[in-house]
């Protein structure tokens, strides 16, 4: 590959970086906090990051039906998956997080791994104002009330403790 074939990817790659929905922007920005600040790298081992279903111009990636990322704690060994969602806010003090095909597809995981949910709402994707870890156990629904949620709340500055992995 000679130089101007490598010019014309890269250029490629940055128009479509450009013109990705704002909302593909947003979970990008909200997966990076996850793992930056949730998830440290010394207290978790990455095993899996699913991948963006844009990054392969249409090739559907069958595994990324999976939650965003697969985690072992380093302290305990356990292992356990996290879907990170960003939204920008409540709607009559409710939020819509999945699809129920969705719900159904992480609940048929959950039977075998654990999955939490990682809710990041306000402010920015890679600055939330309120972060919620429930895990999947206790989610029924893909319309999450506030009031359920508040049980669950984690501190936006502070990675999360092994113990709240049950």
């Amino acid at each position: 590959m000679d130089i101007f074939d490598k010019i014309i990817r890269a250029s490629e790659k940055a128009i479509g970086e450009f013109n990705k929905p704002e909302s593909h922007v947003k979970g990008d920005d909200f997966e990076n906090y996850v793992r930056e600040y949730m998830f440290l790298k010394d207290e978790y081992k990455l095993l899996h990051k699913t991948q963006d279903y844009t990054a392969n111009k249409g090739d559907y990636i069958e595994e990324s039906k999976e939650p965003d990322y697969k985690f072992r704690s380093i302290k305990t060994g356990k292992e356990f998956f996290v879907e990170a969602k960003y939204r920008s806010g409540f709607r009559n003090d409710t939020v819509e997080w999945c699809t129920f095909p969705q719900l159904k597809r992480y609940q048929e995981i959950d039977k075998k791994t654990p999955v939490y949910l990682a809710l990041g709402i306000g402010g920015y994707a890679y600055e939330p104002d309120y972060v919620f870890f429930v895990p999947l156990k206790d989610i029924k629904y893909t319309r999450l009330f506030l009031s359920f949620l508040k049980r669950y709340k984690v501190s936006v500055d502070s990675p999360i403790d092994h113990r709240l992995l049950k």
